[in-house]
């Protein structure tokens, strides 16, 4: 009878199958870059609409942590869109140091995502007595010597209907305002609100004046939106940390298939003349006879 060789099924071929395969790993990080890079321009969205509306009431309490972060994620944000779309062309087309080079950009801009968002989440601790104690220092020594901090004081007791850091008797820590003067208050602190509202009589009315501080004010506008900020960016950075998993697995399958059809000659032994030579001793003329 003639002799069945079985043959032994190549390890490589079998765990290039299904899911496993390549194409399958290929497939789910394009699917879920796709979801990552929706949730990047989220994020990306937010943070620009963060500087846009918030930052200058931000910058008025020197909340320069805060500050610190939103721009952070807004760059690392940035990066990672164009981070992401290099990967789906480098995934697409199997080049291993493009895939790389993607790998270590996504590594990078995930630790200063996950650090940022945890700094939005540790500024909320103590919120209140930190913008307190910064719109104090304003008052007392910024407020009618800076003018863009005037101007922005201003509009923000405007805006939020409030006076003072945490009422508006603050306001008799600057020189400028006094009860015995002729304004005690700023202008922007009058509910009735027009120029020189504080110095005529009605104007020093306490009926006539905000009584909420604007700390109270600016902690309920920042707090919210900082739980926000966090919680949205460190739900993209674990969706891209799964990104990252993925393509380190792409990055492994993408190598061994090389490797496979193009093996590594192991190094040619170089033979040498003085291995092949046999060394006889010589021998005196009087031993041979």
């Amino acid at each position: 009878m003639p002799s069945t060789s079985t043959r032994k099924p190549n390890r490589l071929a079998v765990n290039n199958q299904g899911f496993c395969s390549v194409f399958g790993v290929k497939a789910t990080i394009i699917i879920v870059g796709f979801i990552l890079l929706v949730s990047v321009l989220s994020l990306l969205y937010l943070c620009t609409w963060t500087i846009i509306t918030k930052h200058k009431y931000a910058l008025l309490a020197s909340a320069y942590l805060y500050a610190i972060s939103t721009y952070s994620l807004l760059i690392s944000a940035s990066i990672t869109c164009i981070a992401i779309v290099a990967l789906f062309v480098t995934a697409w087309i199997e080049h291993a140091k493009g895939l790389k080079i993607t790998l270590f950009i996504l590594i990078l801009t995930f630790i200063f995502e996950i650090t940022a968002g945890l700094l939005a989440f540790g500024y909320t601790v103590n919120l209140d007595e930190r913008l307190s104690k910064n719109l104090l220092e304003t008052i007392q020594n910024k407020y009618h010597y800076v003018k863009g901090k005037t101007k922005t004081f201003d509009q923000m007791q405007r805006r939020f209907r409030c006076c003072g850091s945490k009422s508006f008797k603050d306001w008799q820590l600057n020189s400028n305002f006094n009860l015995s003067m002729a304004s005690a208050v700023p202008d922007s602190c009058c509910k009735s609100y027009e120029p020189k509202c504080a110095q005529k009589p009605y104007g020093k009315h306490p009926s006539n004046i905000f009584y909420e501080g604007c700390s109270s004010a600016l902690y309920r506008f920042y707090h919210s939106h900082l739980i926000t900020l966090g919680c949205v960016t460190v739900g993209v950075s674990f969706l891209q940390i799964f990104t990252i998993i993925l393509l380190v697995w792409l990055i492994n399958h993408v190598e061994k298939i090389m490797l496979f059809n193009h093996p590594v000659a192991p190094p040619t032994k170089v033979r040498r003349l003085s291995n092949e030579i046999t060394y006889y001793p010589i021998q005196s003329s009087q031993l041979v006879k």
